[in-house]
């Protein structure tokens, strides 16, 4: 036969043990929403990160593009002075320059449009 005191420590031990089960599946909750929050922490700065990638790089093409158009501007203003320069001296421009003033139009048309487009998704990545 247990004494009063055995019967009292058993009671208590078995409370305990409850007591501590329900701990630690308090703590499991608090260590799985941590784990989850950090993922999810780690997840959005990653995004982040990559939106912020793909904004310098849709400034760097906007920048090479309007490089590319002032390089043709000045390209096409020599082409002026020897257009000028062939009438005064009552002579045909060469065939070569020709096409390379033709080129010159579409390169503008297609900077125009490829400047357009990435300026839609510069504002898209914004929002």
């Amino acid at each position: 036969m247990k004494t009063t005191i055995e019967r009292i420590f058993e009671t208590l031990s078995k409370e305990d043990k409850v007591e501590l089960k329900s701990q630690k599946i308090e703590l499991a909750l608090v260590d799985d929403f941590e784990a989850e929050f950090t993922k999810a922490n780690k997840l959005v700065t990653s995004a982040y990160n990559e939106q912020f990638k793909i904004e310098s790089a849709i400034q760097e093409m906007l920048n090479k593009y309007d490089a590319a158009g002032k390089s043709y501007l000045k390209a096409n203003a020599r082409y002026q002075e020897i257009e000028q320069a062939s009438k005064d001296l009552g002579v045909e421009v060469s065939g070569k320059l020709k096409a390379s003033k033709k080129a010159i139009s579409e390169a503008f048309k297609e900077i125009d449009s490829a400047s357009r487009e990435l300026l839609k998704a510069k504002k898209m990545s914004f929002v």
